[in-house]
């Protein structure tokens, strides 16, 4: 399922940004979203693995698989 934040004004990445902030409950640290050559990287540091599978499951809501990259780091 893909969700729509419905704000039109609000772009992919800003989405991507807030869904991943709000599923972790703001536990990611340095968030940065961004558009490389047409692939979506998201970059942070999170305190666990559990955290870094939610900021995954709330990218891949908004982004296709083939266009994602997640480098996140456990610390």
């Amino acid at each position: 399922m893909r969700r729509n934040l419905g704000n039109g004004s609000t772009s992919l990445l800003e989405q991507v940004e807030h869904s991943i902030r709000q599923t972790t409950h703001g536990r990611i640290r340095d968030l940065a979203v961004e558009e490389v050559q047409g692939r979506f990287v998201v970059r942070g540091r999170v305190p666990s693995y559990h955290t870094k599978q939610l900021a995954l499951y709330a990218a891949l809501e908004l982004l296709p698989s083939d266009r994602f990259d997640m480098n996140i780091l456990v610390s």
